[in-house]
């Protein structure tokens, strides 16, 4: 069987140069669950081809570069296999830049079927991401015998807080070709069981699989005796959105009293402005911004307690499982979440969790668990680090898609 990969994921090469011209919001976890991906598949196939174009933002506003960058695509996985591939050229400008994707997407991709015409095939998409999904589609109609795999980490009307016209107007347009393009996919990987709720999955073959969590990339040293000092740190690291509790974070730690706390923020979003005003109002808060990926792991580590504050007010929280959840645990540092929709009861028994969503709770609940004995929380966190490597590691998740895949022959 042949097995191609089409994915947006930076590429090891390109990686300094991508977050560098990046404006805004990068999308460091989007990365990382991609190659998460590629590490688990490339333990069980060995004929794997890569076709990558990168999540990236538009250029003028979001992207200082017009056109992505091309070239030959290599990832070594843990198991020493090289994957190999194209990074595929396309026009990244604003209003042209999904339509240039499509097209060269389905250039490269019909241009792989057309090698293998006799053979099995599967392509696994990342994304419900339309351009990548027209290309697959369009490259079954050539070539009959390619079946999809659409890996759906997110629904596409959760996606966004954007509520301008001319925005609902295009995912408005975007869900009618979406549509149209489901019946072709053969099988969803997804991140939690409820989006069979919100996709036409019908009769066709699923699985869940929630997140991965690939230790070639956590590989961060942390000398705990000369970072941590006597001040306990509370971590939080991800998008800065209203939606998802950070300022819920920044109001409850700004009713602990303990003066050798402190509360670290990472991250880029819409609650930016708001982090930055309580920084000086409350000194204790240390706002990071948005780091390079391997200095928050290394932030993770050095902190006492990591927090995730999303609640589960929200629809959204069914059709989601937090990419810094499974990071969290694997941290071996404490975690606290709320019990969300998406999040597999499994997790909760390695991490402390909190259902009433009151401020005062939040507050009285980081302040219990910074009183507890060191050894304790040593304990906890690695219990919840053992748990990810052991169960939810590449191998293990992935060995769900090719079962996946088998299925479909």
């Amino acid at each position: 069987m042949k097995v191609s990969l089409l994915l947006g994921c930076f590429p090891i090469d390109k990686y300094d140069e991508i977050v560098s011209n990046s404006k805004g919001v990068i999308q460091y976890a989007a990365d990382a669950l991609q190659k998460s991906f590629l590490e688990g598949v490339s333990t069980f196939f060995d004929d794997i081809h890569v076709i990558n174009l990168p999540y990236i933002g538009s250029f003028p506003f979001r992207y200082k570069v017009l056109t992505s960058s091309t070239g030959k695509f290599s990832y070594v996985s843990q198991n020493g296999k090289c994957l190999e591939g194209e990074n595929v050229k396309f026009l990244n400008l604003t209003g042209v830049k999904g339509y240039s994707r499509y097209v060269a997407a389905k250039r490269s991709l019909i241009k792989w079927c057309e090698n293998y015409m006799d053979e099995e095939k599967v392509v696994l998409v990342y994304a419900i991401h339309s351009p990548f999904l027209k290309a697959c589609v369009d490259a079954k109609r050539k070539c009959k015998s390619l079946k999809i795999i659409l890996i759906v980490p997110d629904l596409p009307d959760y996606m966004s807080d954007n509520k301008s016209i001319i925005y609902r107007m295009s995912k408005k347009c975007d869900a009618i070709l979406l549509k149209s393009l489901y019946p072709y996919v053969d099988g969803f990987v997804l991140l939690s069981k409820y989006m069979t709720e919100m996709l036409p999955i019908g009769n066709k073959s699923w699985t869940v699989v929630e997140g991965i969590f690939n230790n070639s990339q956590d590989d961060v040293l942390v000398d705990k005796k000369t970072s941590k000092d006597a001040l306990q740190y509370i971590f939080y690291a991800g998008t800065l959105a209203k939606r998802y509790g950070v300022m819920n974070l920044v109001e409850a730690f700004m009713h602990i009293t303990n003066q050798n706390t402190r509360l670290v923020i990472c991250g880029a979003g819409d609650s930016e402005k708001e982090i930055v005003k309580c920084t000086s109002i409350d000194k204790r808060i240390i706002f990071k911004g948005q780091l390079p990926r391997i200095e928050v792991l290394k932030l993770q580590k050095e902190s006492t307690l990591l927090v995730n504050p999303r609640t589960p007010e929200e629809e959204y929280t069914k059709f989601s499982f937090p990419s810094k959840t499974m990071e969290y645990l694997a941290s071996g540092v404490p975690v606290l979440l709320y019990k969300l929709p998406g999040i597999p009861e499994e997790y909760y028994q390695y991490c402390y969790s909190i259902e009433d969503l009151s401020i005062e709770c939040l507050t009285n609940k980081m302040n219990e668990i910074l009183s507890l004995d060191s050894y304790e929380l040593k304990l906890k966190g690695d219990k919840a680090r053992e748990f990810i490597l052991r169960e939810k590691n590449p191998a293990s998740q992935a060995r769900k898609i090719v079962d996946l895949i088998n299925s479909l022959y």
